[in-house]
């Protein structure tokens, strides 16, 4: 069975199917952060008492996640530039990036949880391990399709590897924004 519209554009939208696939992917994820995003602004602001994430959080192991995040989502920009194998390259240091930063996140969450923050410990506990645990589950997703995207490079045309390669680089971007909002609510403010 061939599935229309995979390499070439449609003519009602402009893009592969691929590529309005992962848009209206990511308008819901979209919403799904920018609900959990606009109840943490409702509970800051009702909190008598809410603490500063630098005084709580490792802010160098965050910045440190920043940067390396920032090193996946370049790499699956790279990808998205370059033809079949070498794009499987830079997908696959993507993924060696994107395990670093869950080993980091892993890490963190070791000392926090050893330390006593615990989620059930505050309100501002609470958004954290719920914001960058969602955050680390859509890192291991970006990790799933990168695989699957290299794995599937010797089974179809490098048109196909293109528009999957355009699309990782789409959601690496979101992940990174997403990461980049945490960053400055949770560890920053």
């Amino acid at each position: 069975m061939i599935i229309p519209y995979t390499t070439e554009r449609r003519a009602d939208t402009g893009m592969t199917n691929v590529t309005l696939g992962m848009w209206l992917f990511i308008a819901s994820e979209v919403m799904l952060f920018g609900a959990l995003f606009s109840a943490y602004a409702l509970l800051r602001v009702s909190a008598t008492d809410w603490p500063p994430g630098r005084d709580l959080l490792n802010l160098t192991i965050g910045a440190v996640n920043t940067v390396v995040l920032a090193g996946v989502t370049a790499s699956a920009w790279r990808a998205r530039r370059s033809p079949g194998p070498q794009a499987g390259r830079w997908l696959a240091i993507g993924v060696l990036l994107a395990l670093a930063f869950l080993g980091l996140k892993g890490w963190e969450y070791s000392s926090e949880l050893g330390a006593g923050l615990r989620p059930a410990t505050s309100t501002f506990l609470a958004m954290y391990f719920t914001l960058t645990g969602l955050h680390a589950l859509h890192v291991v997703a970006g990790i799933i399709a990168n695989v699957w995207a290299i794995a599937g490079i010797s089974r179809v045309t490098d048109a196909m590897t293109a528009g999957r390669t355009r699309s990782l680089a789409l959601y690496w971007v979101f992940v990174d924004i997403v990461w980049l909002i945490i960053f400055g609510l949770m560890y920053l403010l």
